[in-house]
């Protein structure tokens, strides 16, 4: 994610990620994350990190292929898959390593010896990965290494080259070496000997998705583990029931990085090793401080359900938003000052690049040039947008949020409006003023503003306690739900919605105790309150916030969603939903990848919250 934006005037809102700031309902949430953050940095940042293998860095036998593609492309892809490969095998495969760099090697290596000291580093095994050179200095050392004792493995077929020229180095390099094919299996197997942690499923299998860091701070060792990889399904995630074995014998605690407490880890030891068995979710990572020595507990076997959980009985809840609804506006007729008919309708920003190109200007996207360098640049022209939109009901007291509000003229239903600005909605650039009434059928807005090159023609929003509808291209104001369903937001009256909802609903507890299960939402995160009080969030699986300590009887239940300003200031026309990054020509796609009809990101918890007195 950004820091925070300094403005959302004009193209500076379509820089994301989301600002981290008041400009998102969620920011003062984020905490949440961030301390997790600063936690898992102050123990990784500490001490030594405690690694014995190392890999010799592949790169100088990929630049040998380095030519055209209709030459080269195929063995360079072959070298790349291969040096995925053996990062991923390893890593996966709870074997953590350095890669070492061949021309920093010399400076690093003074002395070859085993283990090979490389700076700070001591290896007890060096891989070559497939290489087809080594500079001679490298032969050198590994060669020294290797007869000092130290364990060379090679993997497929060995380098053929010495500092790109052909020679039989390799061949003795082969001599008192481990040589193996290209394989996970091979190359696991050899290194089994080697390892310092193993991460493993409880029924035996070695893992294949969480990848560790051990390190030796002073008098005890820092261990964190991580989940690498995103969950096949975040909505439904019962976990993987892992195995954590440590050379060596140790006790255990367990730093929560989500909360800050300490708890002792259930350990077992075996043949001198040390056995940690836990259960991780799909958004998990474990840090886990290790002290010389062994506790004598029994370990206990949890449950796979320690929890019975019930489904809410309500099919509708009372809820409560953080700030009014919003009718998005961005499809108007238009005209220029000198036009004497509108064109259009059209989107926003496309006729805004029309109008440009009648103008002879440069379109705006991500080539505007801020203002400090270009200075006051007075618009010579006016730009006249015509917004209409359809209401079920007549509706007193709705706002309208622009930018640029006192320099515009408007008239709604044919009154003129006055420009006093009231506020602002989300940022201080989008201005509020009052509007006359929304009358039941059609109401049409009128707002002109100077165009020129540093203008900004942006959407805008009618605010107000209202529901709004949104099929296909042309939403319009309904009345405001008196309750709403658990599942989608956006089919419920509120598809450009962007603050927070709050549900509400009753849940009982006869055990001193109650646990809420929120497992498929869609938003940032899920704060809750029992009886008014703060209870604390529900942000990742299993999706389960126990509370102590309260007393038996019914409870009122409050699970406020922060949500997403996507829908609301977004690129809403944009096909393509699996776009990993937006900039400014997000908004301005085209073709297939451009939707006139709304693409909208569902909001909201989708399916009945569940809870349990346990």
């Amino acid at each position: 994610p950004h820091l925070s934006w300094y403005s959302m005037k004009g193209e500076a809102k379509r820089d994301y990620p989301a600002s981290i700031h008041f400009q998102s309902p969620w920011y003062k949430e984020y905490k949440t994350i961030e301390d997790h953050f600063a936690r898992v940095n102050t123990a990784l940042t500490r001490g030594k990190p405690i690694v014995k293998v190392g890999v010799i860095h592949p790169v100088e036998s990929f630049w040998l292929h380095w030519g055209p593609n209709d030459k080269s492309a195929i063995l360079r892809d072959t070298l790349n898959d291969r040096f995925m490969d053996v990062t991923n095998w390893l890593l996966e495969g709870s074997i953590d390593f350095d890669f070492i760099s061949e021309s920093l090697l010399p400076e690093q290596c003074k002395n070859a010896a085993n283990p090979l000291k490389v700076g700070e580093m001591d290896y007890d095994v060096i891989i070559i990965p497939g290489c087809e050179t080594l500079r001679k200095t490298t032969y050198d050392i590994l060669n020294q290494f290797k007869a000092s004792g130290g364990k060379l493995l090679i993997m497929g077929k060995a380098p053929y080259l010495c500092d790109a020229v052909l020679s039989d180095e390799g061949k003795k390099l082969c001599e008192n070496a481990v040589t193996v094919d290209f394989s996970r299996s091979s190359l696991l197997q050899c290194l089994e000997e080697n390892r310092t942690v193993t991460i493993r499923y409880s029924d035996g299998r070695l893992s294949d998705k969480y990848f560790y860091q051990l390190r030796q701070d002073n008098d005890c060792r820092w261990l964190f583990i991580v989940n690498a990889y995103e969950p096949y399904n975040k909505d439904v995630d019962r976990g993987n029931d892992v195995h954590i074995i440590i050379e060596g014998e140790y006790i255990a605690e367990l730093y929560d990085t989500q909360n800050g407490n300490i708890l002792p880890a259930k350990t077992e030891y075996i043949n001198g090793r040390t056995i940690i068995k836990t259960k991780f979710y799909g958004y998990d990572s474990l840090l886990y401080r290790l002290k010389a020595g062994r506790i004598e507990t029994a370990y206990i076997e949890e449950s796979d359900n320690p929890f019975c959980f019930n489904v809410i009985k309500q099919g509708k809840v009372d809820y409560e938003l953080s700030e009014p609804n919003v009718l998005l506006l961005d499809y108007a007729e238009y005209k220029l000052d000198f036009e004497k008919d509108f064109s259009g309708p059209e989107e926003i920003l496309k006729l805004d690049n029309i109008c440009r190109e009648k103008l002879g200007m440069p379109e705006r996207c991500g080539h505007i040039v801020q203002p400090y360098i270009t200075g006051k640049i007075t618009p010579e022209n006016s730009l006249t947008m015509k917004f209409s939109f359809e209401s079920e009901i007549d509706y007193s007291g709705a706002e309208l949020a622009l930018e640029d509000a006192q320099l515009a003229e408007i008239t709604f239903n044919g009154h003129q409006v006055e420009t006093d600005v009231n506020g602002y909605y989300i940022d201080p650039a989008i201005l509020k003023i009052k509007l006359p009434d929304i009358i039941k059928g059609a109401n049409i807005l009128t707002v002109t503003i100077p165009f020129g090159k540093a203008s900004n023609t942006e959407n805008m929003f009618i605010l107000g306690n209202f529901g709004v509808e949104c099929i296909g291209r042309s939403p319009k104001i309904i009345p405001l739900p008196e309750k709403i369903c658990f599942g989608g937001l956006t089919n419920q009256g509120f598809p450009f919605y962007g603050g927070t909802v709050k549900y509400k609903f009753k849940a009982n507890s006869t055990n001193g105790k109650l646990s809420i299960r929120a497992s498929d939402y869609r938003g940032a995160i899920i704060g809750v309150k029992i009886d008014g009080k703060k209870a604390g969030y529900i942000v990742y699986p299993p999706y389960i916030l126990s509370v102590d300590k309260i007393s038996d009887g019914e409870h009122d239940v409050e699970l406020e969603l922060f949500i997403h300003r996507y829908n609301t200031f977004g690129p809403v026309h944009l096909v393509n939903v699996k776009e990993s990054w937006h900039g400014p020509d997000a908004w301005r796609s085209e073709n297939d990848n451009w939707s006139y009809e709304y693409v909208l990101r569902e909001t909201g918890i989708l399916s009945s919250p569940a809870v349990s007195d346990q």
